[in-house]
């Protein structure tokens, strides 16, 4: 290509990557319009006293999205709200993602209502919100046992690694939930201590928590088949079930090897 040539062509580059970036700006430009009467729209329905209406306001909101529809129901929940209405605009917000949606659901977990406070937990989670960990630890202290339950779960889709200790406080005083969420959190020397629960808690408890370690790929091996010996030692149909349905959906491995084998060593 010669030099003329490759100049030409270089233009023509050039024009075209300006002009895919104005036509570009342009569709930004057009939906920040159309967000603009939309966002404005949700806001009136939202002020009104009507339940309908407000129900609506909040389609509309997590339809538009954005931080400004955040915005506008964390206002409105907190000028009140009817309580079915409110479970609906806590579950909007989850819905949006954002985190500017923090700071109204962490006043929500102090809620009088444990449905309100276990749903604010819950969508604190949907919306990933920076120090939602700190809020769930403290809600394992609730007073009401499905904002506990809900707390743990959190935890655990969070990977909160670092509320590994207080889940396991939370398991020994009865928040069974907190073995899924540990499952899903604690390393080889937590595997060992979650393991000490056998026998101390009911099995069904236990085996979400120890799917969750068989999932895992940051788990060695070691860990996943000490928890099969341990299994297999209490030798019972119920755990002999369980290992034979397990080493249905492991991979190819030792692991699943070592599921099937004990499966078929303990005697119904």
């Amino acid at each position: 290509m010669g030099v003329s040539v490759r100049r030409a062509f270089c233009a023509r580059v050039l024009v075209l990557a300006v002009s895919l970036a104005m036509f570009g700006a342009g569709e930004v430009d057009a939906q920040r319009r159309a967000r603009g009467p939309a966002i404005q729209e949700a806001t009136t329905l939202l002020a009104s006293a009507n339940p309908d209406e407000i129900r609506l306001g909040l389609e509309t909101a997590v339809t538009v999205g954005g931080a400004p529809a955040a915005e506008a129901i964390a206002q409105r929940i907190r000028r009140g709200l009817p309580a079915d209405v409110l479970d609906s605009a806590i579950d909007s917000l989850a819905a949006l993602g954002r985190r500017e949606a923090g700071p109204v659901l962490f006043e929500l977990t102090s809620h009088r209502r444990a449905t309100v406070r276990a749903r604010a937990i819950d969508a604190l989670v949907a919306v990933q919100a920076q120090g939602a960990d700190r809020a769930l630890v403290s809600a394992l202290s609730d007073g009401d046992p499905s904002v506990r339950s809900a707390a743990a779960l959190g935890l655990g889709r969070l990977g909160a690694r670092s509320a590994s200790n207080e889940l396991f406080l939370a398991l020994e005083r009865g928040v069974l939930e907190a073995a899924t969420a540990l499952g899903q959190v604690v390393d080889a020397a937590g595997v060992d201590r979650l393991l000490g629960f056998l026998g101390r808690v009911p099995l069904d408890a236990l085996t979400p928590g120890f799917d969750e370690l068989f999932a895992r790929n940051d788990v060695p091996d070691r860990s996943k088949l000490a928890v099969i010996g341990r299994l297999e030692g209490l030798a019972t149909p119920e755990v002999r079930t369980y290992l034979a349905t397990t080493a249905e959906v492991l991979p190819d491995g030792a692991v699943r090897r070592a599921a099937e084998a004990a499966a078929q060593r303990i005697v119904e």
